[in-house]
């Protein structure tokens, strides 16, 4: 007679998730870079694009289902399995190239924290006493001292790179200095580096949040004072989160994991270190938004919504997506204690019209009288010939099916896998419909446009989703929390969350040690490329290599190589380890057939050429 399993057995199905889950997912990184790559990919920092994400999905979802089934006869299979499986990705990491001491430290801090929640997530043995409670204030001071280490090592990244000359080759942090040069200097939102000429910066976007950051660039004028500000404001987004868990219900434990989770989320420290952008403001401005809806604060409602405007044009989107949730969640005409909800719904509805407005004036004044660039963001729906966004929604509407397939490419998919994972699919356990409004911008902005910063967790475009996602991690807990017979099935959520965030966060850190060690590495290189750089004039005109425009960035004429423009000095980076494939054919013989002559050369550093 088959033997039936008792409860106690049946029980470790829940207590041994996390260690499928990290099993399998360990399991696809070592089997998936066998079959998908060659050694090189696999040895690769960012590996990991060359999965297929569907394969990758379906292949993680049937073998946690099989490891869970297998879970309930024999626990040790499962141990196993998640413990071979890491030691196996660990060996195989660093047999292929990487580095043994990063590899093993790793895993092991995933294995350990494997073994840990497993723990975790199983019922109390008999006679053991609970744990003790948080406190509200033990709470609030764990999240600050988590959300300040974050900050210092995020600060620590960014910063490094600026001082070290190895920026992302994206222009924008040189953009953005430039601007707030100018502005200290003749209040102008003129810049030469955005398209090549002088042009002010309202022709490509509507941002005057940056006369925000202009007070404290005049004080301290340095290319480093903005990215203090940026991860300084960007953390403080936990102050927003606590306040809207706390309202919520949540207790002082889960609000903090909750707080947590913003500061190891990969898309948010990414992006804060990947540039300095007006984007990263996103962030905590649409959580104080939210918060204030739900507090009935009007006049900070007023303030954080003109806030949010004030970001950039298409953040009118956002603004749109938060006031039209706010509206269905206060649908009933009548509260519970038989208040009147209109006064709610007005202020939605008045919200959704001042976006709507603002982003439709915007754009047209952008696609008529600016450069009207947005829309060239989008040419893999609306072809090369859109002259404006009627083109992008008439190809919506009567060709849905183009929209459809761009937005599940495998760039995006790996992108959404990105995104959702490290939360543990916590905000799809919210059982309010209305927060799949918040779907709005991540489709629109993110996954239908080709412009491959928006689905890159490196760049700040994400943060707008973000915000939305942490939000609804908090509505989901707070539903789950309000039923005792949750109590287990919350432990097990917010248990993956913290270890996907960690896992995930882990593989993406692998791609920035590069940025972190140089400066430790190579301080006699980037000594040599400052005196470089020390002989260009203040006031003179350059063009320059990528990673070095930052720290030229705030004079009146600035030019990335790719311009060609003549300017009084070219400075060339000629470190092998930082070239951008794209200025290689940008040599030193190039220039000189155009009248520079070399004013200052270190051999494998950089040249100084100046018009003769």
């Amino acid at each position: 007679m088959k033997q039936k399993h008792s409860a106690p057995t049946r029980s470790l199905t829940g207590r041994l998730f996390a260690h499928a889950a990290l099993g399998a997912y360990f399991a696809i990184l070592f089997v998936g870079g066998l079959l998908h790559g060659d050694k090189m990919s696999v040895i690769a920092p960012n590996y990991i694009i060359y999965f297929n994400p569907l394969i990758y999905a379906a292949v993680w979802l049937v073998l946690t289902g099989i490891l869970l089934a297998y879970g309930v006869v024999s626990k040790h299979l499962v141990y196993g399995f998640s413990w071979i499986a890491t030691c196996l990705y660990a060996v195989f990491a660093a047999v292929s190239g990487g580095s043994y001491f990063l590899t093993f430290a790793m895993c092991g801090l995933v294995a350990v924290m494997t073994y840990a929640c497993g723990r975790a997530l199983g019922e109390l043995p008999a006679g053991q006493k609970p744990a003790t409670a948080l406190s509200p204030t033990g709470g609030k001071v764990t999240v600050a001292v988590v959300a300040a280490m974050m900050g210092g090592a995020v600060l620590f990244l960014l910063a490094s790179s600026l001082i070290s000359h190895t920026t992302s080759p994206s222009a924008s942090t040189a953009v953005y200095v430039q601007l707030l040069a100018s502005l200290k200097e003749g209040f102008s939102f003129e810049t030469t580096l955005e398209f090549g000429e002088a042009v002010s910066h309202w022709a490509a976007h509507v941002s005057p949040i940056f006369l925000v950051y202009l007070p404290f660039y005049a004080l301290i004028p340095s290319p480093v004072t903005p990215v203090v500000l940026q991860t300084a404001v960007v953390y403080s987004a936990v102050i927003p989160l606590w306040l809207i868990a706390r309202r919520k219900g949540l207790s002082p434990r889960l609000s903090a994991v909750l707080c947590l989770l913003l500061c190891l989320f990969p898309a948010v420290w990414s992006g804060t270190a990947g540039s300095f952008h007006e984007y990263a403001l996103l962030l905590p401005l649409l959580l104080w938004l939210i918060w204030a809806l739900e507090s009935r604060r009007t006049g900070l409602v007023i303030l954080f919504a003109a806030l949010v405007l004030c970001v950039r044009e298409t953040c009118a989107i956002h603004l749109f997506t938060v006031a039209l949730y706010h509206l269905i969640v206060n649908r009933k005409a009548t509260e519970e204690d038989g208040h009147s909800r209109r006064g709610e719904r007005v202020k939605a509805l008045i919200l959704m019209g001042v976006a709507l407005v603002y982003l439709i004036v915007t754009l047209v004044l952008l696609t008529y009288a600016g450069k009207g660039t947005l829309i060239t963001r989008f040419e893999n729906v609306t072809g090369k010939y859109a002259t404006d966004f009627g083109t992008l929604i008439r190809e919506i509407i009567f060709n849905p099916a183009i929209a459809l397939y761009e937005m599940l490419i495998d760039a995006k998919l790996h992108y959404l896998l990105c995104l959702l994972l490290p939360l543990g699919l916590l905000p799809l356990f919210t059982r309010k419909k209305a927060g799949l409004v918040f779907l709005l911008p991540l489709l629109l902005l993110n996954l239908l446009s080709d412009f491959a910063f928006h689905y890159n967790l490196d760049y700040p475009y994400s943060f707008g989703v973000s915000a939305f996602a942490l939000f609804l991690c908090a509505e989901a807990l707070a539903e789950l929390s309000a039923k005792a017979h949750k109590e287990t099935l919350v432990k097990r959520l917010t248990t993956l969350a913290v270890c996907f965030t960690l896992i995930i966060g882990a593989v993406r850190v692998v791609e920035v040690i590069p940025f972190a060690a140089y400066p430790l590495e190579k301080g006699a290189e980037i000594t040599a490329m400052n005196e470089l750089l020390d002989t260009v004039d203040e006031d003179a005109s350059v063009s320059a290599s990528g990673r070095l425009l930052p720290s030229l960035a705030a004079r009146e004429e600035i030019y990335s190589l790719s311009a060609k423009a003549t300017t009084e000095y070219v400075v060339l980076d000629l470190r092998e380890d930082w070239a951008i494939p794209s200025e290689e054919t940008y040599n030193v013989d190039y220039y000189e057939k155009l009248g520079y002559t070399v004013v200052a050369k270190e051999n494998g550093v950089g040249v100084v050429l100046q018009k003769k």
